[in-house]
């Protein structure tokens, strides 16, 4: 990219100084065009004849180059600068106070703009877009929150900023003021009776609940020194924790473990625990069910299986604990098991999960379960990875089968995605052209199928300048289909 940047130095400068000396607003530069090659042809002529008097009289080359390069600098600012005028200026958008749903079926979110050069800074805020099966749109922008999920209900569209939260329904956009800053989110939670919980990552080092009420009031819950998987199960939000990660929780799972064992054996060094946060004293959530702390056991998830007091989550069991330590947890090498948690009784289990033929699942980099998004169909979990790679899983026997990695058509995407009991939606980003599709493919191993397709949403993605190949890059955060709407895929 810097390459093909500063091919074209030279050309934008000059189009620029030319329409600085005509005294030309921002359009001069693509009017000037056909002017570019005269200019450039006759400022290297002028440069060559220079540096060879320069040489001639013994002068150094280097104040030249030096005035070059700063020349070069203002240029680029002021590219920055009229570049950041037309992002504000350029789109439709709806304010998002007379946002609505109408007629839409799809809500997508957008992180905030990185600058290709990097001599810009961010654009500190989301867009919010609603799209129809036209691809007809709304757009608004909101304030920036890094990770930003958007969760659709039958209440509406529930996504947030900076400092509020937003519910979007047939009616309008109504917003909801919080009490903290710039929280990294982690996910949102839709609960049975219609509340919606929002988690994110306190100031703290812990977790921060939002548990946004029926009538738009806003209940807070907070711990510390917090560190873990999250998932929800009915109504309660749980964490599954050890104590060296997540020290708050270690004095009430060591009295738990005591109790459990009646005192009669050591205490292992560290505990693993399951933790419940939106119920929580003093910082401090309630722990539920304990058991020793078992080396090498990673999972990195936002949900899990729920069957009344039991829990499960697929888990890679690493082939080097001490070595995973300092590991991405995309790139661990090991096997798949299940964590079994039993909350009425406190006790875990560790299940292997095994292929057909009896072997082990292999996880690695080119094979992961990292932040999947799983559903449970009767006693079997369906899941795919944050990277594509989607597995079942018996929940009782822990048999296992790798089902596909999820590609759409061209070379390089980026793809979110969403499941439902008969298939995973994806939502690809196509990097050559930024064309946006929502597919459809079934758990059972059929084939793509391409459900909506739009290139509207290029411009938002990746806007460039008229003035260089420069400008900001988003990414597709998250997004949401309407409660019931399939689009004809299944």
């Amino acid at each position: 990219m810097w390459l093909r940047l500063l091919s074209r130095w030279d050309e934008a400068g000059a189009a620029l100084a030319s329409s600085l000396r005509l005294g030309v607003g921002a359009a001069a530069p693509f009017a000037a065009q056909t002017r570019t090659e005269t200019t450039m042809s006759a400022h290297n002529d002028e440069r060559r004849e220079t540096g060879a008097d320069e040489q001639e009289h013994g002068h150094p080359k280097k104040p030249k180059r030096s005035r070059r390069w700063a020349l070069l600098v203002v240029v680029l600012s002021v590219a920055a600068l009229a570049w950041s005028c037309v992002l504000q200026g350029t789109f439709s958008k709806t304010p998002v106070s007379k946002l609505a749903i109408g007629d839409a079926v799809i809500a997508v979110r957008l992180s905030g703009g990185q600058s290709w050069s990097g001599l810009s800074a961010p654009l500190h805020d989301n867009w919010i877009m609603l799209l129809d099966e036209q691809a007809r749109q709304k757009a608004s922008l909101i304030g920036e929150r890094t990770g930003g999920d958007i969760l659709w209900t039958k209440n509406g569209i529930s996504y947030g900023g900076p400092e509020e939260n937003f519910l979007t329904t047939d009616a309008g956009t109504s917003v909801i003021k919080s009490k903290s800053w710039g929280r990294y989110e982690i996910q949102r939670y839709g609960l049975p009776d219609g509340r919606t919980v929002v988690v994110t990552l306190s100031a703290a080092g812990g977790h921060r609940l939002e548990s946004i009420e029926l009538d738009g009031s806003v209940e807070y819950a907070e711990t510390t020194s917090t560190k873990g998987d999250i998932g929800l199960c009915g109504s309660r939000i749980l964490l599954i924790a050890d104590t060296e990660e997540s020290p708050r929780i270690k004095s009430a799972a060591f009295a738990m473990y005591a109790a459990q064992s009646g005192g009669d054996s050591d205490q292992p060094e560290a505990l693993a625990a399951v933790a419940q946060l939106d119920e929580i004293n003093d910082y401090e959530p309630r722990v539920l069910a304990v058991a020793p702390k078992t080396d090498g056991l990673y999972s990195g998830q936002t949900m899990f299986a729920c069957d009344g007091d039991v829990i499960t989550m697929p888990t890679i069991q690493a082939d080097d604990p001490e070595s995973a330590k300092k590991t991405n947890l995309r790139d661990l090498k090991g096997t798949m098991v299940l964590q079994r948690w039993d909350l009425s009784t406190g006790q875990r289990t560790i299940i292997p999960v095994r292929d057909e033929q009896g072997n082990p699942i292999e996880l690695n980099r080119d094979r992961n379960i990292f932040r999947y998004k799983g559903v449970q169909v009767g006693r079997e979990y369906r899941f795919i990875s944050e990277d594509g790679h989607a597995f079942s899983v018996d929940l009782d026997s822990g048999q296992g089968r790798y089902l596909f990695k999820y590609a759409g058509p061209g070379t390089g995407q980026r793809t979110v995605y969403q499941v439902s009991e008969t298939g995973v939606y994806a939502l690809e980003d196509r990097w050559d052209d930024h064309r946006v599709t929502l597919a459809y493919r079934p758990w059972d191993g059929g084939e793509r199928r391409e459900v909506f397709s739009t290139d509207k949403m290029a411009g938002y993605i990746e806007p460039r300048s008229g003035i260089i190949e420069a400008g900001y890059l988003r990414e597709i955060e998250s997004f949401a289909l309407r409660p019931g709407w399939d689009g004809g895929a299944q």
